[in-house]
């Protein structure tokens, strides 16, 4: 009970009392005059005195006791507030000597005599801080770590206030604490979900960022190099789609440990070349690794062959062993740029380099690449407009069947005009439209096209067995939906043997089984398919058996030596004769001069492409010279 509560009460009681006094002494007077006793008046009147008093001091004991068991029911509250708090409490002596702690501080401490462990992850500092704000301000709140009696440290939430006696001087501390060990671990789950991949665990996108950045800054200051590797799984998604997702993610845990094993094991020899190295998985098939205080070029190089040699062991997955490959690209700082983004856009023009040079293999950034890196981004966005505006057209080169003279059929070859009206060659554009899968739909232009044409050149030549040839690049032969694409040109009223697909010999050997299985579902479509630059590939004459193919295309190349080199004729004789006896049509592409086409007659070869007989010729004129091919 406070002092100040106590000397209060009992001076509103001698209120009353007095006010009493005040009253029945008057009327006690009155009544004694009344009867003319002043003597028995004076006594009645002390009677009344004395009640009046031995009143106010009853009611003032009684409110004393009241006020006492109110106290010590307080008291007994906060003794089992104090028990049985959640919270760890203590009671310190102001020189920090331990007077009384509760049963969950016991708990949380891990032992029955209590004591105060330091983590020893604190300095001096932050504890001579927090003792001066203690008696400075009489509290202190904030995170703090410390040690169980077992030994174990743990992070708590710690408030402390300080008890002053009547004269301000501090006597005590109070002690409040939680263990947020469960917090703790509830961030850290956090911090591993936003910064960290969850498959393969390394750093994600975001703490690669980060890291990189820092690793910039540190090398600025330290004036030394800093690297970046980029480095992306060759054919990848065939492992995805011929073994299936989970295999494909077996396979990326385990290019990862290999990555981090490597740059752990040359941290643990000191080797300079990888001692601050980082890991990272931007997503899908890409991983990083960024190289700080590199001194040359030359230990980069090292660094990139000895990812590059990691590969060259089979991953064993449950589905059986795979081997993969990467293309690294490489970007230095501050040689190549300032700026992380720069670096990062550097770096993968560099790692597109490399797969152009036929994979497997790493390529430091240029200014070259990037001028070329420049004008494919120009490329595609010309690109997309001109697909958003129609701006695409097909022209049409005949087949001659040279058993006939007549015209058996066409290739159909896309051509795009560009805002001065020139053409700008398939050679610059196809390869970006299969980078950024504007290949989709330009095919679907195509087939539009050959839907709108096909009628016409029924008409012209008044018969049905006429094909038209369209290429498949190699995505578009991955495409799963291809199948329905063409079956919908055929429930649009083409005819199935109105259509030919000329698919490139490196396309079908890339998955032999798996192109087996497209041809024939085209196949029983009515749709045949002939294999495009043949010659140039290294195709299996046991796979080339099995593709249920209708004809072979002789690539340009070997036309063009003709009749002067002995090897191209040679070649050329070789494939005539070796389709024949697979039953395969034979089609010659790229003959412009009459001693070519009078060889390839004389060696009985099918049907001839080529500049000697048509050009590349518009709609317009490709129906006429079928229609005075039917007069």
């Amino acid at each position: 009970m406070k002092i100040e509560k106590l000397k209060k009460f009992p001076f509103h009681i001698s209120h009353i009392a007095i006010l009493l006094f005040m009253i029945l002494i008057p009327m006690t007077l009155v009544l004694s005059y009344l009867n003319q006793e002043i003597f028995e008046c004076v006594g009645i009147a002390a009677l009344v005195c004395v009640a009046t008093l031995l009143l106010s001091g009853i009611l003032i004991l009684r409110q004393i006791g009241n006020e006492k068991r109110s106290m010590e029911e307080k008291l007994r509250l906060w003794a089992k507030v104090f028990e049985n708090s959640g919270e760890g409490i203590l009671i310190t002596a102001k020189d920090g000597t331990i007077e009384d702690v509760n049963a969950a501080f016991t708990e949380i401490t891990v032992g029955k005599q209590p004591s105060i462990l330091k983590s020893d992850r604190h300095d001096k500092d932050f504890y001579l801080n927090m003792w001066h704000s203690l008696f400075a301000e009489g509290q202190w709140r904030g995170e703090i770590w410390d040690r169980r009696k077992n030994g174990e440290v743990y992070p708590k939430w710690l408030s402390v206030a300080a008890v002053r006696d009547r004269e301000n001087v501090i006597t005590h501390f109070v002690g409040v604490f939680s263990d947020i060990s469960s917090v703790k671990q509830s961030e850290a789950r956090l911090e591993q979900l936003a910064h960290y991949d969850f498959l393969t665990g390394l750093p994600n996108r975001i703490l690669f960022y980060e890291r990189f950045t820092q690793a910039i800054r540190e090398a600025e200051q330290r004036n030394v190099m800093a690297a970046l590797l980029f480095a992306d799984l060759d054919q990848f998604k065939l492992v995805n789609d011929s073994l299936g997702h989970r295999a494909g993610d077996q396979l990326l845990i385990q290019v990862a440990e290999r990555l981090a094993a490597c740059v752990s094991e040359e941290e643990n020899r000191k080797n300079d070349t990888m001692k601050t190295a980082s890991v990272s998985r931007l997503g899908g098939d890409e991983f990083t690794v960024v190289l700080t205080n590199v001194s040359d070029a030359a230990r980069v190089a090292r660094a990139a062959e000895k990812i590059v040699s990691l590969f060259q062991i089979p991953f064993v997955l449950e589905e059986g062993e795979v081997f993969i490959s990467p293309s690294i690209g490489i970007t230095l700082f501050p040689e190549d740029g300032r700026e992380p983004e720069l670096l990062i856009k550097n770096a993968d023009t560099a790692m597109y380099h490399a797969k152009e040079l036929g994979r497997n293999n790493y390529q430091f950034f240029s200014q070259k690449l990037y001028a070329r890196a420049s004008e494919r981004l120009t490329m595609e966005t010309k690109l997309r407009n001109a697909l958003a505006e129609n701006k695409l057209f097909l022209y049409y080169q005949p087949k001659v069947n040279l058993g006939t003279g007549k015209i058996s059929g066409a290739e159909a070859l896309i051509r795009w005009l560009d805002e001065d009206s020139r053409f700008i060659s398939p050679d610059k554009f196809i390869p970006v439209a299969e980078e950024t899968g504007l290949i989709f739909p330009l095919f679907d232009g195509v087939l539009e096209h050959i839907r709108q044409i096909t009628p016409k050149v029924r008409e012209a030549l008044g018969r049905n067995t006429f094909r038209i040839a369209v290429n498949l690049s190699s995505r578009q032969f991955q495409d799963r939906n291809l199948i329905q694409k063409f079956g919908d040109l055929i429930l649009n009223g083409i005819h199935a043997g109105s259509i030919e697909t000329e698919i490139t010999e490196g396309t079908v050997m890339r998955d032999p089984n798996e192109s087996v299985n497209m041809l024939n579902a085209l196949k029983d479509m009515g749709i045949c398919s002939s294999i495009d630059d043949f010659g140039t590939g290294y195709s299996s004459l046991s796979y080339l058996k099995r593709f249920p193919i209708e004809a072979l295309k002789i690539d340009r190349s070997f036309i063009k030596g003709i009749p002067v080199d002995t090897d191209d004729m040679i070649i050329v004789k070789s494939i005539i004769a070796l389709g024949h006896s697979m039953d395969i049509r034979i089609v010659a592409e790229g003959a412009e001069t009459k001693e070519q086409v009078d060889f390839l007659l004389n060696e009985d070869c099918d049907e001839i492409q080529g500049y000697y007989f048509y050009r590349p010729l518009p709609e317009a004129e490709f129906l006429s010279v079928l229609e005075k091919e039917n007069v």
